[in-house]
């Protein structure tokens, strides 16, 4: 998975605009510093995203032979979804 900071960044800007606007939070920080921090919250949450499905991924080619005529990407799934679980991370 690619990862776009640029439209991460966009989507930041929206997100911590939208909030202010709204009265959901009052910024100690400049407005750039928010949407920089909740920019990096969201890069860093894919990112390690993407290693829980590699690893995944490698254990099912570990499975090699067991997991035959299953549907690979519902195994994935499955066990990204209980990597995630120990890990304490939401998907």
């Amino acid at each position: 998975m690619y990862i776009n900071e640029e439209r991460l960044a966009k989507l930041a800007r929206v997100i911590v605009k939208a909030m202010v606007a709204q009265g959901n939070v009052e910024l100690k920080v400049p407005e750039s510093a928010a949407v920089d921090r909740v920019t990096r919250i969201f890069v860093d949450n894919m990112v390690e995203e993407q290693k829980i499905e590699e690893e995944a991924e490698r254990m099912v080619d570990k499975l090699g032979r067991q997991a035959q005529g299953m549907d690979q990407r519902k195994i994935i799934l499955g066990i990204k979804e209980r990597l995630a679980k120990e890990k304490g991370f939401s998907l």
